[in-house]
């Protein structure tokens, strides 16, 4: 992803890009909010280039997947702005360009303001040390919150000096924490940080790094954080047949007591947002992949279904929207649902286009946070919901790579509905709107078809 300077008054073409991304921006709001008062939903392309904001975008492939506008004057930057394409949410894309507003900024207070129910929003904000300073009703029954950042240099007097310091990359003292930090100034001494590629929903720190001209990847993860461990598991025992090919980053260092590794930098673009998310191709290598992860090894498990079961069940207990009526339903069902022994192999845990990179042709694979032992179907599962869902053509592909279809009606039924389950609590809980709608669509696609 790249973030830069735009100026969609001078070109048409990009300000008619500017302009779908930002409606279809707005209409993730308006259904997050109930309610579609929202004045840049309803801009004309006129409007937006002549809108008085200076612009940040953010590419990839050239393809515009956000943008964000402010105006500015000696003491305050106004973000009037945060748009980000709906098929780019949660990689870090609203964060990066609210980060390059921020470094920019230097002495100066930063202001914002958002729906008071747009929860993924105010998350974001929040998350990157913006304080809430009230609230206005803007119309009847339409609530905004506002926020403001402090300033980021230590005074005005040293506000220049200040800018062309923070103009970069943020620096790493910011997200990690102190022991953290020690420990990666040993591993990587001398080390800079080039890019954040975190995406904010959860206690995971991501961040591109340069260390004696060559490029790493550091994750760091929160106090409760489990993801590091199972990633570092997987780098350890599973991650061969990839890493033998160039096809997934090498582990270099890592402690999961610091919650903290390091991988070597993994060229591509990801695959989510970009042309390659339509091509059957990419899904053919997807397969290959997935195939010789899943060959590597197999047990036998009398205890899984069980296991599974009370963990859907366990989610059903936790904070959700899922209708009581719907809730009622699960729980008959899977009292009611066999639990034959299954057979688990590695599995990534997460197998979609967010977590594939493609490089001149050539897919790859990055986040391993939630590599476990699972059936292998269990890897199928977000695949089907979208891009099978959408493109009969890219299923059929992926099958041509990865060899048979492991898809028992019976095991594929109880995972569909234990997938949906999860993805409707989960992201609830982080406040992700759009992924619990996802969620919510599964759940009824699922119990529709029986």
């Amino acid at each position: 992803m790249e973030i830069r300077e735009i100026t969609p008054g001078g070109n048409e073409s990009l300000a008619r890009a500017l302009l779908a991304v930002q409606h279809a921006a707005y209409a993730v709001e308006a259904a997050i909010i109930g309610d579609d008062r929202i004045p840049p939903l309803h801009e004309t392309l006129d409007e937006v280039r002549a809108a008085p904001l200076r612009w940040l975008g953010a590419f990839q492939e050239d393809r515009l997947v956000g943008a964000i506008g402010w105006s500015e004057d000696e003491s305050v930057v106004d973000i009037d702005r945060l748009v980000v394409d709906p098929g780019a949410h949660r990689r870090g894309v609203g964060r990066a360009l609210v980060g390059g507003v921020l470094a920019s900024a230097g002495h100066r207070r930063v202001v914002v303001a958002t729906g008071r129910d747009n929860r993924p929003a105010r998350g974001l904000y929040e998350g990157l040390g913006f304080v809430r300073t009230g609230e206005v009703e803007v119309v009847p029954g339409l609530w905004i919150t506002q926020y403001a950042h402090p300033p980021t240099a230590q005074s005005a007097k040293d506000g220049a000096s200040d800018r062309a310091d923070r103009s970069g990359p943020p620096d790493w003292d910011e997200a990690l924490a102190p022991r953290q930090r020690a420990l990666l100034r040993r591993w990587l001494p001398g080390a800079t940080v080039v890019r954040d590629h975190s995406w904010g929903l959860v206690a995971t720190s991501v961040i591109e790094v340069v260390c004696a001209g060559s490029r790493f990847i550091v994750k760091a993860g929160g106090a409760d954080d489990r993801h590091i461990e199972r990633e570092l598991y997987a780098h350890r025992h599973w991650l061969r047949p990839w890493t033998d090919r160039g096809r997934a980053p090498v582990l270099v260092h890592g402690s999961a007591e610091d919650q903290l590794l390091v991988t070597r930098y993994l060229p591509g673009v990801l695959v989510l947002g970009t042309g390659h998310a339509d091509q059957p191709d990419t899904y053919r290598q997807a397969g290959e992949l997935l195939a010789l992860l899943h060959a590597q090894s197999a047990v036998v498990d009398d205890d899984y279904e069980r296991r599974e079961n009370e963990r859907s069940l366990a989610w059903l207990d936790r904070p959700h929207r899922i209708a009581a009526s719907t809730v009622a339903r699960l729980r008959a069902e899977i009292a009611d649902w066999p639990t034959p022994p299954a057979t688990l192999v590695p599995t990534h845990g997460d197998w979609q286009p967010r977590n594939w990179l493609v490089h001149d042709g050539i897919v790859s694979i990055i986040d391993f946070g939630r590599a476990a032992l699972r059936p292998a179907l269990s890897d199928f599962a977000r695949l089907a919901v979208q891009d099978f869902r959408r493109d009969p053509r890219l299923e059929t592909a992926f099958l041509d790579g990865y060899g048979i279809d492991p898809r028992e009606a019976g095991a594929w039924y109880r995972t569909q509905v234990r997938a949906a389950i999860g993805t409707a609590a989960w992201a609830h809980q982080v406040g992700d709107e759009s992924f619990e709608a996802q969620g919510h669509r599964m759940l009824a696609e699922v119990l529709a078809a029986t």
